[in-house]
């Protein structure tokens, strides 16, 4: 490659001819090269837009040089500032240059060194899966492009046929493939009917637009609502670029960006679920395009002028590596400001796996966003699995004690709460067995632990898509479908290609606190204890069978003479230490130590309907920040709504509350904890609100409205926190003498020995925190 070392330029900087890392060789206030699209040391695409500061009338006599040639970028002008994009960066290190003689004939610069990447990725997150299916056709959004002829990749056809989205007709043939899924830019136009967006022709809407086309004001006037839409490929994801177009552009120009109903403010839009990756995912405004709520809080942001950016790289579903989604996003924004402009700030909005991003990005990458609200928030996704994979164990002890006694306590589905410490209901339609009664680890989290951490599950979409796309029938054979094999370049992997996982119940109390409240027995507390057993290590897992085995308990450590107090308890299972390490050095933890950006936690009250989204998710990443940095603690407020208040309604307000915040530089009264009834109205707000959560004061307005539930984990002893992986042991001797259990209990000499077969390691002392956790973090 024909450019410069970061090393050329720091020797230029000896003699005089340039600056060195960004700093020209003799500051001078009057002219400086900042870039405005990204980090100088993350640029990708070959291009950057720059920014110079310059003094008087000396824009027209700047003279830029790129890596030595001498380059001429189109450039405006604002007050004292130049911008513009400058293109041809050359992958690795550019420096540019930019120099102009002032008024007393002294030659004056400044120089960047940039370090680009191909936009295809990667930066900083490791190397690209394979196999990865490309899905820009689903998209509508056709092929991706060849960029191989060595079988690496997705199958490109000269004639991709109708039915089956990638095969090619009966004749076809294989034009190559594309490891990197790439498609050129293409623009799109859509107009709102008042329900949802539909494809409107540009070339000729304007002049006769669509009957059932909705109108806005803008600026005191009524404007067709109308959204130009970019759409293309960064890091193998497919992303998109929206923004009001409500003025025909000049039908001899190239379509751009028309910045005239811009607001100059961006909207960082992410997606939620859980995904194990080698998809791409789909474009946003295209295929089953948006959903319902997720198309009513666009069309009403577009609609105030923001501008909206997204990318498949940022759902959760389509893969759960926030590093890699991290570095999406930067690309995305990067492009969004190469092609339209620095926005005055970024407001990211997403739901569940959408708001752990928000929170996630805001400690891994400080300035990516300058605000979010996180609607139905986790504080991440690894720290959930530790509840989320008792659930399993405790229905599947649950459903054996009532087959063994019909007239079981347990078959009292609300009881269940006792243990499991979420919600139950005996109304609640179970979807097992279609009857009434059930509970949040079913109704919401029933199946989540298969698709997490069984490496021969997968979902089955993947081999029709494999199948329809023309892919090889054993393409995923030796993928492992779990969280951690998804991001085995972080976790490692053992000599059979398993990774291994921080799952762990070692020394676990289920039912704790329910003994000490005096809602169950020795016995039974006993009996769960010695039967509940654990997950089986990840080479010996064999497929779900979600039908005939509900709890996927072939996958279980189980014993059948556990609950005879000279059987055989059912072991449990220790997680590897070095997984956990590496959840949280990777950043895949939100720890609560680094939250820079308001934030507001909105939340519809799910619990009543056992949905997996619980009340206590935004009280778990309090919990964190008051623990690790308290001043922190002050950016984040918590809303609650009932499911029947209209929750678009609630995230615009928050965005109206985040703009202020953001445009004055202090926070609104409105930016404070409050709990909103079905008319939106406001039932209490102010500090207090919630008390009697996170402290032991008495109850407050929000907390009373609103019951916030435990976790299997918080019954057992643990705090709201939820990030231990593994706790701290102590032995049973010395539980029996601290006051671990209640005096009631009054252990006979054969259950402390059946105590110390169940628990020969010891049990949890949550008092002193966990072993899970690396010594620096």
């Amino acid at each position: 490659m024909n450019h410069w070392t970061r090393a050329a330029a720091c020797a230029l900087a000896a003699i005089g001819l340039t600056g060195c890392g960004g700093a020209a060789h003799a500051p001078d206030t009057r002219l400086r090269l900042t870039v405005l699209s990204s980090a100088p040391q993350y640029v990708s695409g070959g291009d950057a837009r720059i920014a110079v500061a310059v003094a008087g009338d000396a824009h027209g006599k700047l003279l830029f040089r790129l890596n030595g040639q001498r380059i001429d970028p189109p450039l405006t002008a604002a007050g004292t500032r130049v911008e513009g994009v400058v293109s041809g960066l050359a992958d690795g290190d550019n420096v540019l240059e930019v120099t102009y003689v002032n008024d007393s004939g002294r030659a004056v610069s400044d120089s960047l060194v940039l370090t680009n990447y191909p936009v295809t990725g990667p930066m900083f997150t490791g190397p690209q899966q394979q196999p990865f299916v490309c899905r820009t056709q689903e998209s509508g959004l056709g092929q991706p492009l060849v960029d191989n002829q060595d079988g690496i990749g997705h199958p490109v056809f000269d004639a991709p046929g109708v039915d089956a989205p990638g095969v090619g007709a009966p004749g076809t043939r294989v034009l190559g493939y594309s490891r990197y899924c790439a498609i050129k830019p293409q623009i799109h136009y859509f107009y709102h009917t008042g329900e949802s967006f539909k494809p409107f022709d540009a070339a000729t809407g304007y002049a006769k637009p669509p009957a059932d086309l909705k109108t806005i004001t803008l600026n005191g006037a009524s404007v067709p609502f109308v959204v130009r839409v970019e759409a293309g490929t960064i890091n193998r994801f497919a992303y998109t670029i929206a923004m009001l177009a409500p003025f025909a552009g000049r039908a001899d120009a190239a379509p751009q960006f028309d910045t005239t109903a811009w607001n100059r403010k961006l909207v960082y839009w992410l997606r939620g679920g859980v995904g194990i990756g080698h998809q791409q995912g789909t474009a946003i405004w295209f295929s089953s395009g948006m959903r319902g709520i997720e198309r009513q809080i666009i069309s009403r942001v577009l609609a105030q002028g923001y501008a909206v950016a997204n990318s498949s790289g940022n759902e959760a579903g389509v893969h759960y590596n926030m590093r890699l989604a991290e570095e999406t996003a930067m690309m995305t924004k990067e492009r969004f400001i190469e092609a339209v402009g620095q926005p005055a700030f970024t407001i990211g909005i997403g739901g569940s796996g959408g708001a752990v991003q928000q929170y996630l990005f805001a400690q891994n990458r400080p300035g990516l966003l300058d605000a979010g609200i996180p609607v139905q928030s986790y504080p991440d996704m690894v720290t959930q699995t530790i509840p989320v994979a008792d659930c399993p164990l405790l229905e599947q002890y649950f459903s054996d004690e009532v087959a063994l006694d019909p007239a079981s306590a347990w078959k009292t589905w609300s009881r269940r709460a006792l243990i499991e410490g979420s919600n139950a209901s005996d109304t609640v339609v179970n979807p097992i067995n279609d009857k009434p009664g059930s509970t949040e680890c079913i109704n919401g989290w029933q199946g989540a632990v298969p698709t997490v951490v069984n490496p021969v599950y997968k979902d089955p979409r993947y081999e029709l898509v494999a199948q329809n796309y023309g892919y090889p029938p054993d393409v995923f054979a030796k993928v492992k479908w779990t969280h951690w094999n998804d991001l085995a370049h972080i976790y490692g992997t053992d000599s059979q290609g398993f990774a291994p996982n921080s799952i762990d119940n070692v020394g676990l109390q289920y039912g704790l606190g329910a003994l000490l409240a005096g809602r169950i027995g020795k016995d039974e507390f006993l009996r769960i204890n010695a039967c509940v057993g654990s997950w089986k290590a990840p080479s010996q897992f064999v497929m779900w069978d979600s039908a005939a085995d509900p709890f996927d308990a072939r996958n279980m450590q189980r014993s059948a003479t556990c609950r005879d107090p000279a059987g055989l308890p059912a072991p449990r299972r220790a997680g590897e230490l070095s997984a956990m390490h590496a959840a949280y050095t990777s950043g895949h933890v939100f720890t609560g130590q680094r939250l820079g950006i308001p934030m507001i936690d909105v939340r519809p009250y799910l619990e009543p309907v056992l949905n997996m989204h619980n009340a206590r998710q935004a009280f778990s990443v309090r919990a964190r920040l008051l623990d690790a940095n308290r001043a922190a603690a002050n950016k984040q407020v918590i809303w609650f709504t009932t499911p029947a208040a209209d929750q678009p309604a609630h995230v615009i307000d928050a965005l109206g509350v985040l703009d202020r915040y953001l445009s004055t530089g202090s926070a609104p009264a409105q930016f404070a904890d409050a709990c909103f009834d079905a008319s939106g109205a406001v039932i209490a707000a102010g500090a207090s609100v919630w008390d009697g959560i996170l402290n032991q004061q008495p109850k407050g307005a929000c907390s009373a409205a609103f019951p916030v539930y435990a976790s299997p984990r918080m019954v057992a002893g643990d705090a709201v926190k939820g990030d231990i992986f593994k706790c701290k042991l102590k032995p049973v001797a010395a539980a029996l003498r601290d006051g671990t259990y209640p005096e009631a209990a009054r252990f006979s000499a054969r259950d402390k020995e059946w105590l110390e077969r169940i628990f020969p390691q010891g049990v949890c002392d949550y008092r002193f925190g966990d072993q899970g956790r690396p010594a620096r973090w």
